[in-house]
This record gives structure tokens, sequence and C-alpha cells, in this order.
């Protein structure tokens, strides 16, 4: 410090202390709450990649599906009131014992790639690459992979009630890369009861159908896995998939309590106008759980299996989905001028009404487009169904037999998962067998 004064040198001293200061700020103020915080895992609906557990859940109806989504006022069949409850006026007695529905998404692409013929080899290079070709299907962005349902559904006297359970295996893949594919498996379980009553308001010219139902929902998802993770598991013979899915991977889950109230203004010569209120009060009230075994004991008091230790906490934290309440319009025509011979249908439903709200010209036109689905079906003797539909540009086709209480539907069709029309297409063939009322 020679050459320099006195005031120098306390000026010099005191810039030191001052950048210490702020070291010492910065580390306790800002790197060390970072460091010290314990964030969530990426796996709320708001999260990149889970978009799709935020949907307004509907169990798959493989008859809906054969007529591109459309039949809001379609009555005669066990899960109509599930898409609007003014069809429980005058639906008489069904019973419908527990369904079973499959579906498979990109059926093409999987019979295409090789995946089935390196499963049938048995041993494990043949499991590994059945996998690779199979995960080697999921495209860019969201989509779905396999989706069952089993449901059974009862109605009398204007009163409906029917169970849902669905297991959805979703995909996100942010990327090209196929070790950047991730698997989110679902499940959700529904009870649903309605009440429909019908209103002579104009003797032969015009009589109303009035429906209320309430639904009660719970959901649960685990975390994403990814598919890195699922060859790895595949080609090591001592994975334990049952501690990594259920001891180890964080599960999502929360309830619903959603209400729909619906109406069908019935005209002459099979016409009808069909307004369905959804999803009122859908907000789901979730709960982040470190792993689906301490989901068990939080729930249901026993844990899945008893050698996994329980953590704690179990609940790593509460939140909310929110969804909002939707409106969908449909016309309807089902004449009966030939009785049981042949009995054609033709639906027009337009869904989500509200979102078509402020938008003007070309865009009215496009989302109007976008949320319009077509449908046909023409039912010969009692026995077969012919289905037709458009969703979103997009064609499907169906088919039912009927023998008896066996019932049998299948149809194929796509979806579109990207923000716009030719973004994503999916196709996807889904399966239906039940026993009892159609």
């Amino acid at each position: 410090m020679s050459g320099l004064t006195s005031w120098q040198e306390r000026g010099i001293d005191a810039m030191k202390h001052t950048r210490i200061l702020l070291v010492v700020i910065l580390l306790f103020g800002v790197l060390l709450p970072v460091v010290a915080a314990d964030p969530p895992p990426l796996t709320k609906a708001t999260d990149i990649g889970y978009k799709q557990v935020s949907e307004t859940f509907m169990g798959t109806s493989v008859r809906v599906q054969g007529m591109g989504g459309a039949g809001l006022g379609m009555k005669g069949y066990h899960d109509s009131f599930l898409f609007n409850p003014a069809n429980l006026a005058g639906s008489g007695f069904k019973l419908s014992l527990p369904a079973i529905s499959v579906t498979v998404f990109n059926p093409k692409k999987i019979l295409e790639s090789g995946a089935i013929e390196a499963f049938d080899e048995g041993d494990d290079a043949g499991m590994v690459s059945g996998a690779q070709k199979l995960l080697g299907v999921i495209g860019k962005g969201y989509g779905d992979f396999l989706t069952t349902d089993i449901s059974t559904a009862f109605t009398l006297g204007g009163f409906g009630l029917s169970l849902q359970v669905q297991e959805r295996l979703m995909t996100y893949k942010p990327g090209v890369d196929l070790t950047g594919t991730n698997l989110i498996a679902q499940v959700t379980a529904a009870a649903t009861a309605g009440f429909g009553m019908n209103i002579n308001a104009v003797p032969r010219v015009l009589d109303i159908d009035l429906g209320v139902s309430v639904q009660a929902v719970y959901k649960g998802y685990l975390k994403a896995v990814s598919a890195k993770t699922i060859t790895d598991m595949v080609a090591d013979d001592d994975a334990d998939f049952a501690e990594t899915f259920l001891g180890k991977t964080p599960l999502m889950a929360g309830w619903a309590l959603p209400i729909s109230v619906g109406a069908n203004f019935n005209f002459p010569f099979g016409l009808s106008l069909s307004a369905v209120a959804r999803n009122i009060n859908g907000n789901y009230s979730m709960s982040t759980y470190a792993s689906a075994n301490d989901w068990a004991i939080e729930v249901l008091g026993t844990p899945l299996d008893d050698q996994y230790a329980a953590t704690d906490p179990a609940v790593l934290e509460e939140w909310t989905i929110e969804s909002d309440w939707g409106l969908d319009f449909g016309f309807t025509w089902a004449p009966r001028f030939l009785g049981n011979i042949v009995q054609p249908t033709i639906a027009i439903d337009v869904v989500d009404v509200l979102k078509m709200g402020g938008k003007e010209g070309e865009d009215l036109t496009r989302a109007f487009f976008e949320q319009t689905r077509l449908g046909a079906s023409v039912r010969l003797l009692s026995l077969l169904d012919f289905r037709y539909g458009i969703n979103m540009g997009y064609q499907s086709i169906g088919v039912g037999f009927d023998l008896l209480v066996f019932h049998i539907d299948a149809a194929y069709y796509t979806r579109e998962y990207g923000s716009s029309i030719g973004d994503k297409p999916i196709d996807a063939l889904s399966l239906r067998f039940s026993i009892g009322s159609r």
C-alpha cells in the first residue's frame, strides 16, 4: 500500500468488505434457498407432458366412436344417458353386465413395425427388439397407446346408474429421439347417477326430455416413465417391475364431482334437438403421493405390498386440476317408418360451443368445423348396425352385432392430437364385448 494515503487505504478496505457482503447476501438470499428447496416432481396437469390428464373423463363408447363422436340425442342404448342425461326419459328397463372395451392406437403402424413378429420369437433379444419397435411407432407430441374400459349400467323408470373403470396409457414425446418417449399410466373410476323425465309441451307437436346426472370420479396416474427405463427393465432379468412402479414411482390421485344437465326437444317424424351442459363443478382435488403403496396406506388404510416401507410424509403436495364446463348442441333424425326392418339415424353435434365465443371470420369457420361431429347409422332387423362418421374431417366406420343378449361392437377411427387439424392424427381400433341390454 506504499504511496497511498490513509484515506485511499480505507476506501479500498471498504470496497473489499462491500464485495464480501454482496457475495454473502447472494449465497444466503438466492443460491441457498434454491439448493435447499425440494421442488415436487413435474407431474401436474400444467406441466409439459401431462396435459392429457386434465381432460374431462368420458368412457370409451365404441358405438359413438364409429359415428364420428356424434349422438347426443340417440336413445335406446344403455350408455345413452352418459352423453346426455335427458335420454333417461322413457328409457325403460336396461341392464348391461360388465362390458369390456379395448382400444389400440396406431394399429396400422404396429402391424407394419414388426414388433409382433419380434415378440413371437420369445427370447430376450426378441423381447427387447419388440419393445423398441413398439415404442418406435409413437410420434412426437401427445398421444395414446392403449385404453381398456370395464363398465356396467342399469336404467329403470327414468333413473340410471353406471359404474366405469378405465385404464389409459398415454404418451408424450418431446422430440424424435426414441429414448425421450414418456409413458403415463392412468386409472379412472366413475360412478354416475342420473334422472330424466318427459314433458308433453304441445301434444303431437313437441315433447321435451329433461335430465340431470351427477358423476363421482376418482383418477390416479403415475409419474411418466421413459422408454429407456422400460427397455432397460425388459432386458434385465432381475428387474423388479412391482417395486419400481408400486414402491418408488410417485402417484397423483384425486376426485371430482361433475354435474351434467341435458334437454331434448322432440318433434314429429323422429326429429329432435339436444342441448347438454356438462362438467359443471368439474375441478379435481389432487394429491401427490410418494408412491402407489403410500397412496394405498393413506387412502385404503393398508399397503399394496407389506415389503414396501411407508414414506414420511406420504402426501408430498395437494393441488387442483381446473376443468371448464362445456356446452354441446345436437340434431338427431331417427325415423321409424319401417319398424324394425331398417332403422336409420343421422346425428350432428357441435361440441364445446363456448370455445367459439369471440371468434370471427375464418377463425370461427375453422373452430366450427373442428368442433362439429357428423354421424349416421343403419340398423337392420334389430341385429346388425352399420355406422359411419366424420370427426374434424377424419372418417370413421363401425359395426355392431347383436345376438340375443350378446353384443359385439367395433370401430376404426382417427383422433387429432395436435393443435390443429392435420398436425398429429392417430388412428385407433376399438372392440367391445358385452352381455345384457345393448
